[in-house]
Order: C-alpha cells, then sequence, then structure tokens
C-alpha cells in the first residue's frame, strides 16, 4: 500500500483510481477481507465529534481521498510554515497540480464504484447492493448491466441500518454468496453497519460504503458533468440541483476550510 496521511486524525491512502482497483483486486482474489472506506470533508468533520466513526475509518484497509477538499486539506497541512489559505484555495483553480503533491488524486466512491463492477467481469466476481431507498439498487443493477453485461449481481436490498435488521440481511447476504458488497446507508451509517457486521458475512471479501452512488447509476440523480468534476466544483452542481443540500455542501466546504485552517 501506497503512504497513508491523517488529517484531523482520520486516513487517506494516497493513491490514484489505478492504485485503488490493483490493491482491491489482488485481495479479492486472495480470499482477504478487506474494508473502503471514501471520507470527504463532512466525513472528516462527523469523525471530530463522533470517536466510534473516527475509530472506524481508521480501521480501514483502505481509505480513499473522495473530495477536492481533502487533497487541498493535505496539501495546506504539509506546508513547512502559515501560507495564505486564500493562495491555496484559488491553486484547486489555477494550479490544481500544486494540491495533488501529498495526494495525488481525488478517488471518488461513485467512480470507485463504476470501476470495481468493471473489474468484476475479468473475475466474474459476484456484487451484493444494499441500501439507497426501495427499487434503486435493483434500477441501478438494470442499468449497470447494459453497462458491464458480464458483471455477476448476486442480489439488492434497501433495508435500514437498524441494528434489529442486521441478522436477517446478514443471512440474506449469505445465501446470495456475493465477494463485493456495497452499502449505501449514507455516513456514518453504511460504515458503522460494515464494522458491525463484516465478520458476518462469509463470503465477502470487499465492502464499501458508497453514499449515493446507487442513486447515480439508477439515473434517480444526475451527477455533475465532468467539467465540475475536474475543476473541484461537483458541490456546486449538487447545491444547484438539490438546494436543500445546502447546509450539508457549506458543512463540505466553508466550515472544513475554516476547520482545517485552524489547525495550523
Amino acid at each position: 500500500m501506497s503512504k497513508r496521511v491523517e488529517i484531523a486524525g482520520v486516513p487517506f491512502d494516497a493513491v490514484t483510481y489505478p492504485d485503488a482497483l490493483e490493491f482491491i483486486r489482488s485481495a479479492v482474489n486472495d480470499g482477504k477481507k478487506i474494508f473502503v472506506t471514501t471520507p470527504n470533508p463532512e466525513m472528516v468533520l462527523s469523525a471530530q465529534k463522533n470517536d466510534e466513526f473516527k475509530n472506524v475509518l481508521k480501521s480501514a484497509q483502505l481509505s480513499i481521498p473522495d473530495g477536492t477538499g481533502v487533497l487541498w486539506a493535505s496539501y495546506y497541512l504539509s506546508l513547512p510554515r502559515p501560507k495564505s489559505a486564500l493562495k491555496t484555495l484559488l491553486a484547486i483553480l489555477f494550479a490544481p497540480k500544486s494540491i495533488r503533491r501529498i495526494l495525488p488524486e481525488r478517488v471518488t466512491g461513485t467512480d470507485l464504484f463504476y470501476h470495481v463492477v468493471e473489474e468484476s467481469q475479468k473475475h466474474k466476481w459476484r456484487i451484493f447492493l444494499l441500501g439507497a431507498e426501495t427499487g434503486v439498487a435493483k434500477k441501478a443493477i438494470d442499468a449497470l448491466v447494459k453497462k458491464y453485461p458480464k458483471a455477476i449481481f448476486a442480489g439488492s436490498y434497501s433495508g435500514t441500518p437498524a441494528e434489529d435488521e442486521e441478522s436477517m440481511i446478514c443471512d440474506m447476504i449469505n445465501l446470495a454468496k456475493p465477494d463485493i458488497l456495497f452499502v449505501a446507508y449514507g455516513s456514518p451509517a453504511q460504515e458503522l453497519w460494515i464494522n458491525r457486521n463484516m465478520q458476518k458475512l462469509f463470503t465477502v471479501k470487499m465492502t464499501a460504503g458508497v453514499g449515493g452512488a446507487f442513486d447515480f447509476a439508477s439515473g434517480k440523480i444526475k451527477r455533475a458533468p465532468k467539467l465540475f468534476q475536474i475543476i473541484g466544483l461537483e458541490w456546486l452542481w449538487r447545491l444547484i440541483r438539490e438546494p436543500k443540500r445546502i447546509k450539508r455542501i457549506w458543512n463540505a466546504t466553508f466550515v472544513f476550510i475554516r476547520f482545517i485552517i485552524g489547525l495550523k
């Protein structure tokens, strides 16, 4: 595994998409159990108020940097002396390579989800989708098999992350015998669910919490255009499309920036 750094106690692996996919490929084919997390700025802030969540994030075998803000924070905090925060923030748009000195690439949970589904075709990995609203995971599978016709989906279920449902859900997943489990209950519920149940899932080698990935794959929510993703403004697109997310986006941008500056 590549270098691991921490931001406010939350670990991040300095990986690119090929690095992350190779790590997953090797682990699954070797029969190892791995937990993949996708921390973003909002999750870093949440972990400051929730020690259990922070410890779960620390337990991951692979922690990908899901957010341009995470790349910026790793760069800003690495500087040997205080530097203008505004100057480093402007670098996101005008000198994007500079903020990738510590963490080389934004690796999103949604994109990794697609990469793993694509890779699964070569190895006949069986995939189970857990979470999202009723019917969304099934629609996601219908859309994914059109794009990845050799992908094998062992099943899907919405359910909830409530502890009284866990035994039934684990039995269902064990009957389906998947190699890969993606969980979309939102953070931190999905990570806490995985942490409680991963060892009960006998055939599962890789688990990951992927938030809204099923919504995107199913077409329920339209993802930001590539340009917005490349320049780190996917959050702005989400705000325009879903104004009700303003509190979450405010936390993931302005509150997170203020928090990181305060760490210097």
